[in-house]
């Protein structure tokens, strides 16, 4: 079954792996998800391809899409005609050990939970996939928004970040204002 939710004016398409998805293993389980989710959106004849950057686009579809994945879940977002970011993600503990490469110092001292964490790591992750600047400094360049906002700028262009708790997993939603 595939759930809508609507954040940041993305529509997102969230769907758990079937059994036998998770039975085949996550990259086949992955693949299969986001193809069920595919089908939905764009019909049964649907031609998932990517530009340059890796960045997935449907052929002949008029909106931007994105594409995120974790353990058991996958997620696709579709929003207008501007790029767009979604990213999808459970708990983890690697993410406390690797703060200093995704967070600016004020960043990590607001968010020091595991959760705050995990918010601040999708948030990144989000934002990142709809700037698409190859080789921007994921920790500095990619600012996450202030206490209480949920708009961020990236090369003079400002964007809605917004995450909510889907079952066990943080998603989070990011697209150009």
């Amino acid at each position: 079954m595939t759930e809508r939710v609507q954040i940041a004016g993305i529509d997102v398409y969230v769907t758990r792996f079937t059994d036998e998805e998770s039975a085949a293993g996550q990259l086949i389980g992955q693949k299969s998800a986001v193809s069920r989710i595919l089908t939905e959106i764009a019909g049964a004849d649907y031609k998932l391809c990517h530009h340059d950057d890796g960045s997935p686009y449907i052929e002949g579809f008029k909106r931007e899409i994105s594409i995120s994945h974790c353990k058991g879940m996958a997620a696709v977002g579709v929003g207008g005609d501007r790029r767009i970011g979604i990213d999808i993600e459970t708990p983890r503990a690697t993410l406390r050990r690797v703060t200093r490469k995704f967070l600016s110092e004020e960043e990590s001292r607001r968010f020091t939970t595991d959760d705050d964490l995990l918010t601040a790591w999708t948030m990144k992750e989000a934002l990142y996939k709809a700037a698409g600047i190859a080789g921007i400094d994921f920790a500095n360049g990619v600012t996450l928004p202030a206490l209480g906002s949920d708009v961020t700028t990236i090369a003079s262009t400002t964007y809605r970040v917004e995450s909510v708790t889907t079952g066990n997993a943080r998603l989070t939603a990011a697209s150009p204002k």
